[in-house]
């Protein structure tokens, strides 16, 4: 029984296969399908594999596109607040700006200033307006007699005019008398650059009349 399963692989002859042994064909067969299964699935999944590490790195640049994207997401709702609030506080800052008509109120407003803390008024001088890129300038010179302080106060008060104001060239000197202080600054107002301004003359108001000293 030993003898006949015994089987000396070196009396096999390739070309009498079909005298082979049973089990030695029998496992031949069996070696022969694992092998072509082997290539087979090889063959197969070779493109597979290829595509799935295609996948794997769309995947990759995907993910990063969408964190992209919501990053810039983000940033633009944060642009958007911004812009909006930038838009309103320009509309706020263009509605402290006078139009001409508005002119002759603010002189007023200056005088009352003066009035309140008693300051006497040597001149109050419409100088020609200055273009700008997209404003126009308006300097107001200002000569003003009284205290320290209620010197202080005036330029105070012109500064926190509900206009827009902005106040320069302060020249501030001892003078004689019970006002003993003089001081003269620039006040510039603006408009927004709408329509072409005409220079006004300096000395004159927005009617045309000349402002006269008050002592």
């Amino acid at each position: 029984m030993n003898a006949a399963r015994s089987v000396d692989l070196t009396d096999l002859d390739i070309a009498e296969i079909g005298a082979w042994p049973t089990p030695v064909k029998g496992l031949c067969v069996v070696i022969l399908a694992a092998v072509v299964l082997a290539l087979g699935y090889l063959v197969a999944i070779a493109d597979k594999r290829s595509e799935f590490a295609l996948a794997e790195q769309r995947e990759v640049d995907l993910r990063h596109q969408f964190k992209d994207r919501a990053r810039t997401a983000a940033g633009l709702s944060a642009h958007r607040i911004g812009l909006a609030e930038a838009t309103a506080a320009l509309g706020e800052t263009l509605g402290r700006l006078p139009v001409d008509t508005e002119v002759p109120g603010l002189v007023e407003d200056i005088n009352r200033a003066a009035d309140d803390h008693d300051l006497a008024i040597a001149r109050i001088e419409l100088r020609p307006e200055r273009q700008a890129e997209f404003y126009r300038e308006l300097p107001i010179t200002i000569d003003v007699a009284g205290d320290y302080h209620d010197l202080g106060a005036f330029a105070g008060d012109i500064a926190g005019l509900s206009r827009l104001v902005t106040l320069h060239d302060f020249d501030l000197a001892p003078r004689t008398g019970p006002r003993d202080l003089g001081l003269t600054i620039e006040a510039r107002t603006y408009r927004y650059n709408e329509t072409p301004a005409t220079p006004r003359p300096g000395g004159a108001t927005p009617d045309g009349a000349l402002k006269e000293p008050r002592t």
